[in-house]
Order: C-alpha cells, then structure tokens, then sequence
C-alpha cells in the first residue's frame, strides 16, 4: 500500500483563548485520525503578523503539522473539514518526500548533565 506524506499549515483566529485553540487543534487532529492519517510531527508557531489582513485579522495563530497517511482523498477531506471550520483562517497542504517528515521524538535527559 502506497504511504503519502503531507506538511500543513493552518491559521486560526488570533481572538481565540488558549484553552479554545487547544479544542481547535483537537478537533483537527481527530478529524486527520477519522480520515486514517497520522500526526508524525506537530510545530506551534503561536500568533504571527499576517501579511495582509484575513477576515479583518492582522494577525493569525498558526500550525505547523507532518502528516502520514494510505489515504488517497485525505487532503480533500481535512480541506473540507477547514473550509466549513470558522475557526481557521486559512490553510495550505503540500505532499512532501519522507526524507523531509521531521518526527517528534520523546525527551531521553542527557545523562551528561548535573544539577548542581
């Protein structure tokens, strides 16, 4: 079975909380699970000027995400899901070669530093 692997960015409205951006961001990753994709990698930017105003916004909070899945119409179906959310601003997906899929990797202490 073919794997494909996408980088999207998405841009929520900067008037959210922090505790409604983090159900924003659950709601998209649900919906990438629902769709048979896998987070590999998550980046938050946080609020950034936008180069021109969106929606009367100036600014944006954004999302950075690595994204692995067997699904040929994933993309249009988390496109749709960001189309009908009015919590996202904006949004653009490219397919990219795995070599470029950066991983999350869990925090191992460096055996090396003393707390002193």
């Amino acid at each position: 079975m073919r794997e494909y692997y996408y980088e999207t960015v998405y841009i929520m409205r900067p008037t959210l909380s922090e505790e409604e951006a983090g159900k924003v961001m659950e709601k998209v990753n649900g919906t990438i699970e629902k769709h048979n994709g896998e987070i590999l990698h998550t980046e938050k930017w946080g609020k950034r000027q936008l180069a021109y105003p969106i929606n009367d916004y100036p600014m944006g909070y954004y999302i950075l995400l690595h994204i692995k899945t067997a699904e040929k119409d994933f993309i249009k179906n988390l496109e749709n899901f960001f189309r009908l959310n009015e919590d996202v601003i904006r949004f653009l997906s490219f397919k990219i070669k795995p070599s470029e899929v950066k991983k999350d990797k869990k925090e191992k202490p460096n055996s090396e530093e003393t707390n002193g």
